[in-house]
């Protein structure tokens, strides 16, 4: 009997449009390579991924080209959030599905 993998639940962030939304999208890309980007609506750039969505803040520092830039600051620019961010600092920010038991 073969038993088919249940897909993973999408994951993302609402980003409002600009130079750091830009740059954290670039961020993502770099980290992983099974990325959705919409931009149906031109007030809003959705970046999500199956099951887990990372960012590394340092890759958004250096694609905005300042250091001044840390994980926090993404929810000035973040309009909405699909699953939880289990991670949000200068290291990382992480937005997943926690499993049942984990």
């Amino acid at each position: 009997m073969t038993v088919e993998a249940t897909p993973r639940p999408m994951v993302g962030i609402e980003l409002m449009p600009g130079p750091e939304a830009d740059a954290v999208l670039e961020a993502a890309l770099e980290a992983q390579d099974n990325l959705v980007v919409t931009t149906t609506n031109p007030a809003v750039l959705i970046i999500s991924a199956p099951g887990r969505l990372e960012i590394d803040p340092a890759v958004v520092r250096e694609h905005l080209g300042r250091e001044d830039w840390t994980g926090p600051d993404i929810q000035v620019i973040m309009a909405s959030y699909f699953g939880m961010i289990t991670q949000l600092d200068d290291e990382r920010i992480v937005l997943e599905w926690l499993r049942k038991g984990a």
